[in-house]
């Protein structure tokens, strides 16, 4: 999970792509680099954020009019600077950055030694640079795609050759790269990194290649030469700023009611969009997977059928059982996450239809799937999701259909007023010292459960539980003890009487009970409680996961935590 970008035009390009590093840095902050194209190719790298960067930059300044850059999120080897992109083939003839993964890294590393070259680093990127070289015979793009055929597994790739100092080459294969054009031609990862003037975008296809130049882009496929759509691009990251919030993810916490409402009145969808055929599973990994096991009882009561949640990883490698007839619907806020994307693709050999919620209009999965349902939540900067969230179980309450309208109406209302009774955790938050926390709830707050366990842990490091409430007394229970912890959430007026005996066990062995309630019953039980405005208990989860959101940025504030830009994690999870 790394990020891409690159340039060439007019003017220099290092601001240009610093700039674009720092809007995709969401994507990774390990280390971070950039190429120049000049009488040699010259490279700047950097263990650490953009920043680091930046001050070497200014200590030794580089400019050029064509350049590439990246932001990395370690998989193969350490964040070093040896192991930062981009890389170098050994005659110093290409630069190359990647995003994905090689599968077949070991055999090429083989291939790369019995030709006389000692790969530097441990990373499996680098052995593409060292296969440009070994496949260029004077045609950039000829030896691309020779060495792309050479590679198993996914990748975005941008290149630089030293022969042609003023293009940029590139290969995509299952990892999202695009082409931007304005005043001079973009290549990024993210439509969020593409300079203000870009104007269109090409969205690359798997297997296609391209050459880039001042004044435009060439497509190939297979070698020959394609034609290439161009589209206006949806968003624009480098609008984004904090609005005098102190971070991201609380300014991102405050926009969900409005968010709410762009999803629920969108007319960014397919023209088939709607729940058919005789079955229906849900796929998501992470928050996706928890929107949608929240709305799994709002869907059953829709269909009046068994609804599956299944997990995309877990998805890829259960039997393949045939499932003509039967529909499946696939959530992903970037519409860019590998595992998710190929579940869609297994769905369909399997015999689904397929159904893709996504924030991103161009996305992946919008073409990889039969159709979809956009959220135009709008960009989001935070690594860790949360109008991602709620507008997920907004769209989902969308496909619910007529009998729940009403109840989607009044959504970003009910959100407005939770965020206000969020303020309250100010104070709750204080009483967190890193132990274990238990989050529980039935139905569509055990998906609310799960994502608050899932907020905390993010960001605040804190081991956090998320766990369906009446699995406590089988097991769990072990774990709580004086002082420990519970987050109780409870929505559903038909599940008090159970709630209420699961505050009890837990207070009896000393637990600390925080309540997330709209029933003044439920909070009498509780030690502390956060009052939510009564709604649907099947949309609930847009509603009870809000302070859940504002609990788990508190703790990690109090901690001193970096909130936006937690560690060991990337925003769009690109690679299986």
């Amino acid at each position: 999970m790394c990020g891409i970008i690159g340039f060439t035009g007019g003017r220099n390009a290092v601001p240009v792509l610093i700039d674009g590093l720092k809007a995709l840095e969401y994507r990774g902050y390990d280390s971070a680099g950039i190429a120049i194209a000049g009488e040699k190719i010259t490279t700047v790298k950097s263990v650490g954020r953009i920043s680091s960067l930046e001050k070497k930059l200014e200590a030794a300044p580089v400019v050029g009019c064509c350049g590439i850059g990246h932001t990395r999120w370690a998989t193969h080897g350490c964040p070093t600077e040896g192991n930062c992109h981009p890389h170098m083939s050994a005659d110093g003839k290409f630069a190359v950055v990647h995003n994905g993964i090689i599968e077949n890294d070991k055999e090429l590393r083989a291939l790369i030694r019995e030709a006389g070259i000692e790969p530097k680093s441990d990373t499996d990127s680098e052995v593409v640079a060292h296969l440009l070289s070994l496949d260029y015979d004077g045609d950039p793009v000829e030896a691309l795609c020779r060495t792309v055929s050479r590679l198993k597994g996914s990748f975005a790739l941008g290149v630089l050759c030293a022969d042609r100092p003023d293009e940029i080459y590139a290969a995509k294969m299952r990892s999202p790269l695009l082409i931007g054009y304005g005043d001079g031609t973009c290549l990024s990862s993210d439509g969020t990194a593409m300079p203000r003037d870009i104007n269109e975008i090409t969205v690359l296809a798997d297997g296609q290649t391209a050459r880039l130049t001042k004044d435009g882009a060439t497509v190939y496929f297979r070698g020959k030469q394609v034609g290439c759509e161009r589209i206006k691009p949806t968003v624009s990251g480098r609008a984004a700023s904090l609005s005098g919030y102190p971070h991201f993810m609380l300014k991102e916490m405050y926009e969900q009611p409005e968010a709410i409402a762009r999803t629920i009145s969108t007319e960014c969808r397919g023209k088939r969009t709607g729940l058919k055929g005789t079955g229906l599973t849900l796929i998501g990994c992470g928050s996706s997977y928890n929107a949608a096991l929240s709305c799994r009882p709002l869907l059953e009561r829709a269909t009046g059928r068994s609804v599956e949640v299944a997990l995309a990883g877990e998805f890829l490698y259960s039997e393949r059982v045939p499932a003509y007839g039967k529909q499946c619907v696939l959530l992903s806020q970037s519409g860019e996450t590998a595992d998710t994307i190929a579940a869609a693709e297994e769905a369909a050999r399997r015999g689904y239809g397929t159904l893709a919620i996504t924030n991103v209009h161009a996305s992946t999965l919008t073409r990889t799937c039969d159709d979809y349902l956009c959220t135009r939540a709008g960009p989001e900067i935070s690594v860790a999701t949360t109008k991602g969230f709620t507008t997920q179980v907004a769209a989902l309450g969308l496909l619910a259909g007529s009998e729940f309208a009403s109840a989607v109406r009044e959504l970003p209302g009910l959100a407005e007023k939770a965020l206000q009774a969020s303020e309250g955790l100010k104070n709750t938050a204080g009483y967190f010292d890193g132990g274990c926390v238990f989050f529980m709830g039935r139905g569509a707050d055990y998906g609310a459960a799960l994502e608050g366990a899932l907020k905390l842990k993010e960001i605040s490091y804190i081991p956090a539980i998320g766990i369906a409430a009446g699995e406590l007394k089988h097991g769990s229970i072990s774990l709580i003890e004086k002082g420990t912890p519970v987050i109780a959430i409870c929505t559903d007026d038909r599940l008090i009487g159970k709630s209420l005996l699961s505050i009890a066990t837990v207070k009896t062995r000393g637990g600390y009970v925080i309540g997330v309630t709209s029933s003044p019953e439920i909070a009498a039980a509780c030690d502390e409680a956060i009052m939510l405005p009564p709604v649907h208990p099947m949309l609930s989860a847009a509603v009870s996961v809000i302070p859940l959101q504002r609990l788990a940025y508190e703790v990690a504030l109090g901690l001193g935590r970096d909130i936006d830009k937690p560690r060991n994690l990337a925003k769009s999870v690109t690679v299986e």
